[in-house]
């Protein structure tokens, strides 16, 4: 990012009343906390990074970032709220693009030192930007996922049960971002918790777009095409 980018980011990364997403179309991870919540703010040079008891943040400063302001799209006026997306162009925001599930290694880049010794699997939800990962020490879960290795995540019928039933870490990185979720994944017929939480949806990932259709991103072939790496949503003082 510019240091303009980088200040505007990190200035709602320290304001409470906003709240930030990172993914593609139809996998996402989300972040928001209480205003009386406790946090641990970590600064450095060219990153900075929130981290709560239910999941965290981190952002890094990268030249090539751009912001798009536009409003979320909503058919309740109450909801269309005020919106930012850090942007990157589609060549410098390329990951590993797995399109299987796949063992990554220990988290050396986890937010909190504790989680530096669990294992990073990557789902392989198949787009460029985004890797989508589940982190865990459990032994058990860990067998299951690597029975699964190799093969499409939707293609295995008992893996996102056993997922449910472990709740482990989910951990969404891009090139300029990373949210980490510590809270439980919820039934299919529950409802996401409150504060920090993932949507990862087989029929909407089926389009394989960056982002829906009516989130503003810049123009095709502009200094930044639309690859949307990490959204802020919620009000800020202008």
């Amino acid at each position: 990012m510019s240091n303009d980018v980088f200040a505007a980011t990190a200035a709602h990364i320290r304001n409470p009343r906003c709240d930030f997403s990172l993914g593609i179309f139809g996998a996402i991870a989300e972040f928001m906390r209480d205003p009386a919540e406790t946090v641990d703010l970590l600064e450095e040079l060219d990153t900075i990074a929130l981290v709560t008891s239910r999941g965290g943040l981190r952002i890094h400063n990268h030249p090539q970032a751009v912001l798009v302001d536009y409003q979320m799209p909503s058919r309740h006026a109450e909801r269309r709220i005020p919106a930012r997306a850090v942007c990157l162009p589609t060549i410098s925001a390329g990951r590993a693009g797995r399109n299987v599930l796949t063992e990554v290694g220990t988290d050396a880049d986890a937010l909190r030192e504790d989680d530096r010794d669990a294992v990073l699997f990557d789902l392989g939800i198949g787009l460029g930007s985004v890797e989508a990962c589940i982190r865990t020490k459990d032994p058990d879960l860990m067998a299951i996922l690597r029975a699964g290795e190799g093969r499409p995540v939707f293609d295995d019928p008992g893996l996102m049960p056993a997922l449910v039933a472990h709740g482990p870490h989910r951990v969404f990185i891009s090139a300029l971002a990373r949210i980490e979720v510590f809270s439980p994944i919820p039934p299919p017929d529950g409802r996401s918790p409150d504060g920090p939480h993932t949507h990862v949806l087989p029929r909407l990932l089926a389009h394989q777009r960056t982002h829906a259709a009516n989130v503003q991103s810049p123009r095709a072939g502009s200094r930044a095409s639309p690859s949307t790496l990490l959204q802020v949503g919620s009000g800020w003082d202008s």
